[in-house]
């Protein structure tokens, strides 16, 4: 698989970041479907490009096809009508794109829109997943590629998990593979994980890792505290800023840096 890059998805979704206050405003203002099947028989992957709203992508057992499920919504009909769902089959790939309007020229701020999407996929098919901001959470695919610009994310059955996150919470659990993750800021969860846990970097926010059966790394972590627990291979932390390190019930080698040395949990 690829590495996935933003593909700007992040920063084309910035003219449609709104809070919470005022998305209670626009959110059912005005709303249309978005709907698509796409044959995926023989199909290798799908790829996703979300942008502003919700999405959920979930693998199913016995589907021979993607399905998607979309809700846009918008401030004004002019905008609702210009949010567009592409679903296509290209070669070995299913490709999915919500395709936002961008504001050039528009008048009195009045460009909010988004495009909440559930995509359901044949069970065990790996995914690209790019997603700009939102909530979002994906289950049961193979090989998961992902970025993500902010929102909470929760990942929960995978053959092998890549991703970057930008802020929001992160949840991952039940990979049968290895996990890699680059984190900008809010917690990250890990829980069940038959391979490797790996955090490339790591800037704000707490890491907790629980079980995992291959070695758990953390190559660079601004702030927040690390906690691991029933780790099968080794614990290493590379660099540490701000925060502690505690750990439990590590099979392999642990190896952090000196001055946190004395400030673990024993073993239980």
């Amino acid at each position: 698989m690829k590495k996935r890059q933003f593909r700007g998805a992040a920063v084309a979704a910035a003219p449609f970041l709104i809070g919470s206050a005022a998305h209670a405003q626009w959110s059912s203002a005005y709303t249309a479907p978005r709907n698509a099947v796409v044959n995926a028989a023989g199909a290798r992957i799908v790829e996703v490009e979300a942008a502003a709203g919700s999405l959920r992508v979930e693998g199913k057992q016995g589907l021979s096809q993607v399905q998607v499920t979309g809700t846009a919504r918008a401030s004004s009909q002019g905008v609702l009508n210009r949010i567009r769902l592409i679903a296509e089959r290209q070669g070995d790939r299913v490709f999915i794109k919500a395709d936002m309007p961008d504001d050039n020229g528009w008048n009195n701020g009045d460009y909010e829109a988004a495009l909440d999407l559930v995509i359901e996929v044949p069970q065990g098919m790996d995914a690209d997943i790019g997603d700009g901001s939102g909530d979002a959470k994906v289950y049961n695919v193979g090989a998961l590629e992902m970025a993500d610009g902010s929102g909470e994310l929760l990942i929960d059955g995978a053959q092998s998990v890549r991703v970057t996150d930008g802020s929001g919470s992160l949840t991952i659990e039940n990979v049968r593979g290895d996990v890699r993750v680059n984190d900008g800021s809010g917690d990250i969860d890990v829980r069940n994980v038959s391979g490797s846990f790996t955090v490339e970097s790591d800037g704000s926010g707490g890491i907790n890792a629980t079980d995992v059966k291959g070695s758990v790394i953390v190559r660079n972590d601004g702030s927040g505290g690390i906690d691991v627990n029933k780790v099968g291979k080794d614990f290493r932390v590379d660099n540490k800023g701000s925060g502690g390190i505690d750990y439990a019930n590590v099979s392999g080698t642990v190896d952090i840096p000196e001055r946190h040395r004395d400030r673990h949990r024993r073993d239980q």
